[in-house]
């Protein structure tokens, strides 16, 4: 008996086809527009693990028994959809790590208060040879919290790097920033550059999500109290806007102080959501940063979502054009 067809919430559809980069998981061709095929044939069916991303031609074969086709069964569909959901969630992740994109381009902006959280939750440790030197020097507590050996003297802006010696500033930047590539690597954080519309985000973000942006931002400056400045950081699309709140103390060396991190910069920040809510028009991210990079290439950026998109291949001319400018453009 034939069942009816129903409506497959926006929710779900928005989870469906974010997991799968709006790319068919059967042929895996770019840019070609998907479909939401029930793997069961089921129209009611509509939960997660029986819906799949597919192209029309690959959805066409889906329905057909013909011996001519790929004889795409319930089996084989789902294990297209398992394998290409894993590949698209890794290679979005390792995009986000510094050396997947663009080398030299590092975190120069790693929260110290807020990562250890963040770590303790996914089960991420601090990578153990460096914070055992850390911990014999006095450096770190054994749970890689630092542990402050003299007052940073100094009459410009001030960091907790300022707060060691040289040597140990550069261990303890190390050991922090290994830590953010084992969170994102864990996580797999939501790619913000993958959601273009209101819907979408209010599907798939929520408070205590993490979440990934390469864009361009504004960073206002603030008022200076004890060598230290709390900088609104601002980026806004289509009345979509994030939000945050960087304190300078996380900053490594001048040059995040004084330019990185200054003006209209571009940028790449992983954030660990606050909430989502309205302000007039606009939909707003509000969330603190966990860590900020510079020295990032818009089209140097390579993930089954940019690639649906064009960017990897340079289509976007006006990437480094835009890098210098407040973010107008879609996310």
């Amino acid at each position: 008996m034939k069942k009816d067809r129903v409506k497959i919430p926006t929710d779900l559809s928005n989870a469906v086809l974010y997991k799968a980069a709006k790319t068919c998981c059967v042929c895996r061709i770019p840019r070609a527009p998907v479909e939401i095929h029930h793997i069961d044939q089921d129209p009611s069916n509509n939960v997660e693990s029986n819906l799949i991303a597919v192209c029309r031609n690959c959805h066409d074969e889906a329905h057909t028994k013909r011996a001519l086709s790929q004889n795409l069964t319930p089996s084989r569909l789902l294990d297209f959809k398992e394998k290409w959901e894993r590949e698209v969630s890794t290679r979005a992740a390792q995009a986000m790590l510094p050396s997947g994109n663009l080398s030299q381009a590092i975190w120069t902006y790693v929260n110290h208060q807020r990562l250890p959280d963040v770590m303790a939750a996914l089960g991420v440790k601090f990578e153990p040879d460096i914070l055992t030197s850390l911990v014999a020097r006095g450096t770190t507590d054994p749970h890689g919290i630092p542990i402050f050996q003299k007052p940073p003297k100094s009459s410009f802006l001030t960091t907790i790097y300022d707060r060691f010696e040289w040597d140990e500033s550069r261990r303890l930047h190390a050991l922090y920033t290994r830590a953010v590539d084992d969170v994102i690597l864990a996580a797999h954080p939501l790619e913000l550059g993958a959601i273009w519309t209101k819907s979408e985000i209010k599907s798939l973000v929520e408070p205590g999500s993490l979440c990934f942006c390469m864009r361009g931002f504004r960073f206002q400056r603030g008022e200076e109290i004890s060598g230290e400045e709390d900088r609104v950081v601002y980026a806004k699309a289509k009345n979509i806007e994030i939000r945050l709140i960087a304190n300078t103390r996380h900053m490594y060396g001048s040059s995040a102080l004084y330019d990185s991190f200054s003006g209209n910069r571009f940028a790449a920040i992983l954030m660990l959501v606050k909430d989502v809510t309205t302000d007039g028009p606009n939909l707003v991210i509000r969330a603190t940063p966990l860590a900020m990079g510079a020295g990032f290439v818009h089209f140097a950026y390579h993930t089954p979502y940019s690639l649906r998109y064009g960017w990897a291949k340079g289509t976007d001319k006006s990437a480094t054009k835009r890098a210098g400018k407040v973010a107008t453009t879609q996310f």
